[in-house]
C-alpha cells in the first residue's frame, strides 16, 4: 500500500465522521487493516467488532434503528462484502442508515478471477447509495480500492484528529406529502388506518394524529401504539384505507391486492406503497400541518371471545404469548421474531399499557439476522427480550458472539420451539400435502437449544409450565419456551372461525 492508500483509508473514515456515524462494527482482514487503523485512531466513537459479518451488519442495523443514526459495518475483500446483502435489504426497506464499508483489491483485479477479487462495485444494486446521492433514509455503501498493506505502513496511518461528531437529523417530511394526506382526510372519515412498524421518532407524533381522528386504529406492536388503539379487528367491507408505517402483519392487508376498489394511501419512510397493485404513497408529512375537525370518540372493542380462548387453550403458543406480555417488567424493549411470534403477540398479547417498547424487522420480513438485530437494539438497554421461533434462532446462531463487549444487563432470548415452520400450516395452499411433503415444508426437527446456550454462556431456562418463569437468574439468558402444539393449532382454527 502506498501512501496514496494510506490518504484514502484515512479520508473514508473521515467521510463517516462527517456524516455522523458513531458506531462501527468491524469485521476484520488483511485487505481492511488500514481501515481498522484509521477507526481505533477516532475518540468519541463506540468500536464493537465481530468474525461474522451477516450477524455484524444485523447487529449494526440494530443500533441504526435504535439511535435513527448511521451506524457503520467494516469489511474486507471479496465475499466478505456479499455476506451483507441480507441486512442492506432490510435496512433499505426500513429507510434506516446502516453504512457499509468494504474493502476491496485494487481495481485492476476486477473481473480477472483473482483471489478474493470479486466485484465489489455497486454489489448492493438498487438497494443502497453512494455518498453522492445518499440523503440518510437507507443503506449507504462506500467501496474502498486498497493494495495489501505492510505492517509499517498500518502502523503509519495517522491519528484521525477529534471531530465533533454532527447530529443526524432524518426527517424528509415534505409540503407536497402534507398536501396529499389533507386532501385524503378532506374526503370524509370513511377510511381505516392501520399503523406497522414505526420509527421512534414518530411515534408521538403519529399517536397525536390518529388521537384527533374519529375512524378505526388498527396499530400494531411494532408501532408503539397498540395498546392505545383498541381496535383488533378489520372490517370487510373497508371503503378506503391509510397506512402508516411499515407493512402491516394482518390478512385483511394482503387481501387489498385483490380489492382494488379500496383506495389506499400509505404514508412510508422507505417510498413504497406495499401493494403491487395501484395505490397511493407519500414519506412524511408534517403532522402538526394538518387540519382535522372531530376529535375520537372512542370505537368499542370486544376481546371476550379471545380472551376465552386463552383460557380454552392455556400451553399454546398464543397463550404463551399472552403470558409473557404480562411478565415481561414494565418498560422493557421486546424484540418479536418473524414470522409467528410477532403475529400472535398482536393477536394475544395484553392490552394492558405497560410500556413495552417493540421492535421487529418487517422491512423485508425474513427471518434471519432477528437475534443480532436484538441485540443490536438491546446494546444499552438493561430489560430487553426477544421472543423469536426456532428456525428464526438456527438462521442467527452467530449472534451472541456480540455480548461480551456489552454491558453486563438482563438480555432475555425466547426461543419458541415447536418443532419448525409450523405457520406453514395456516396457508391453504399446502391444505392438500401429505405429512412428507409438510415435513420438507416445515423444515421440521427435534433440535434442544441448550448447547447453544452452553456454546456462547447463557443461563438456560426450559419452560413447559407456568412456574418455570419463576426466579430467572440475572444477565444474558436462553429461554426455550415448548408450547402445546396441538392447543396452538386448535386456537388458530377456533380464532378463524369468530
Amino acid at each position: 500500500m502506498d501512501e496514496s492508500g494510506l490518504n484514502s483509508a484515512c479520508a473514508t473514515i473521515e467521510t463517516c465522521v462527517s456524516l455522523g456515524v458513531k458506531e462501527y462494527v468491524i469485521c476484520s482482514g488483511a485487505r481492511n487493516s488500514a481501515l481498522i487503523a484509521a477507526i481505533s485512531s477516532l475518540s468519541g466513537v463506540e468500536i464493537y467488532h465481530h468474525p461474522e459479518e451477516r450477524s455484524a451488519s444485523y447487529f449494526a442495523l440494530g443500533m441504526a434503528i435504535k439511535s435513527e443514526a448511521p451506524v457503520a459495518v467494516l469489511t474486507t475483500s471479496g465475499t466478505a462484502a456479499a455476506e451483507l446483502l441480507p441486512a442492506v435489504i432490510e435496512a433499505h426497506y426500513q429507510a434506516i442508515p446502516l453504512v457499509l464499508l468494504t474493502a476491496d483489491r485494487p481495481v485492476r483485479f476486477r473481473g480477472k478471477g483473482a483471489p478474493q477479487a470479486i466485484v465489489q462495485h455497486e454489489i448492493f444494486g438498487v438497494y443502497a447509495e453512494s455518498v453522492d446521492n445518499w440523503k440518510g433514509n437507507g443503506p449507504l455503501h462506500i467501496n474502498v480500492p486498497l493494495e495489501e498493506p505492510t505492517f509499517d505502513q498500518v502502523a503509519s496511518v495517522p491519528k484521525i484528529p477529534f471531530v465533533q461528531l454532527p447530529e443526524t437529523v432524518l426527517n424528509c417530511a415534505s409540503d407536497e406529502d402534507t398536501k396529499a394526506l389533507q386532501d385524503f382526510l378532506n374526503k370524509g372519515d370513511d377510511f381505516t388506518v392501520m399503523v406497522g412498524c414505526l420509527p421512534l421518532s414518530w411515534r408521538d407524533d403519529v399517536k397525536d394524529f390518529l388521537s384527533r381522528l374519529n375512524v378505526p386504529v388498527l396499530a400494531e406492536a411494532t408501532s408503539g401504539l397498540r395498546e392505545d388503539f383498541p381496535f383488533p379487528l378489520i372490517d370487510e367491507g373497508l371503503e378506503r384505507v391509510l397506512r402508516i408505517g411499515g407493512v402491516p402483519t394482518v390478512r385483511a392487508w394482503r387481501d387489498l391486492e385483490e380489492r382494488e376498489r379500496v383506495e389506499v394511501l400509505s404514508i412510508a419512510p422507505n417510498g413504497l406503497p406495499g401493494l403491487a397493485r395501484n395505490s397511493s404513497v407519500i414519506k412524511a408529512p408534517h403532522w402538526d400541518s394538518l387540519i382535522i375537525s372531530g376529535s375520537l370518540k372512542g370505537i368499542a372493542a370486544n376481546y371476550s371471545s379471545l380472551d376465552a380462548l386463552v383460557e380454552k387453550y392455556p400451553m399454546s403458543e398464543q397463550s404463551w404469548v399472552r403470558r409473557l406480555s404480562e411478565f415481561i417488567p414494565e418498560g422493557s424493549l421486546v424484540f418479536l421474531g418473524n414470522s409467528q411470534p410477532i403475529r400472535e403477540w398482536n393477536i394475544a398479547a395484553t392490552r394492558s399499557k405497560r410500556g413495552l417498547r417493540c421492535f421487529a424487522n418487517r422491512g423485508a420480513n425474513g427471518i434471519d439476522g432477528c437475534v443480532s438485530t436484538f441485540l443490536g437494539l438491546a446494546a444499552q438497554e438493561e430489560q430487553a427480550w426477544a421472543i423469536v421461533g426456532d428456525l428464526t434462532a438456527v438462521y442467527d446462531l452467530a449472534a451472541p458472539w456480540i455480548v461480551g463487549q456489552l454491558p453486563v444487563t438482563n438480555r432475555r432470548i425466547v426461543v419458541i420451539n415447536n418443532g419448525g415452520g409450523r405457520i406453514f400450516r395456516r396457508l391453504s395452499a399446502l391444505k392438500g400435502f401429505s405429512a412428507s411433503q409438510m415435513k420438507l415444508v416445515e423444515n421440521s426437527h427435534e433440535l434442544c437449544f441448550k448447547g447453544w446456550a452452553e456454546m456462547w454462556g447463557m443461563a438456560y431456562r426450559r419452560v413447559t409450565e407456568v412456574r418455570d418463569l419463576e426466579d430467572l437468574p440475572d444477565g444474558f439468558l436462553l429461554m426455550e419456551l415448548i408450547p402445546d402444539i396441538t392447543q396452538s393449532d386448535d386456537f388458530w382454527a377456533a380464532l378463524d372461525s369468530l
